[in-house]
């Protein structure tokens, strides 16, 4: 909404305006409430944190790596405050059955993003 392609350049210090006061007052402390959450979650998981819900892989982590990896650097998710949290998301990434997915995207549609 801040810089959409749409938004005619007369009105973007608006948008920006109304956006950024929405991130700062609601989205932000929302998703830091959130990665708090995750983080704590995994202190707790048997395993030290290994997956989510416990020592084996779960429906849960498959969930969770997509948003988690599309917020890493970009929305307050940083290895400083989350640390548990990165290294969740880096185990995921690791693994066999998570790079062949990656890579069965690439192949059909040439690129693959962890945009949100």
């Amino acid at each position: 909404m801040k810089d959409g392609p749409q938004t005619p350049f007369f009105v973007k210090p608006l948008t920006r305006a109304i956006g950024g006061r929405v991130e700062s007052t609601f989205l932000n402390p929302q998703l830091e409430r959130h990665f708090a959450f995750v983080e704590s979650q995994l202190a707790t998981s048997p395993e030290n944190g290994e997956f989510i819900c416990g020592p084996h892989l779960t429906g849960a982590d498959i969930l969770m790596v997509f948003p988690l990896e599309a917020a890493n650097g970009r929305t307050g998710l940083t290895k400083e405050k989350h640390p548990k949290t990165i290294a969740y998301v880096e185990r995921l990434q690791a693994r066999p059955a998570y790079k062949k997915a990656v890579q069965k995207i690439i192949d059909e549609t040439g690129e693959y993003s962890q945009s949100l």
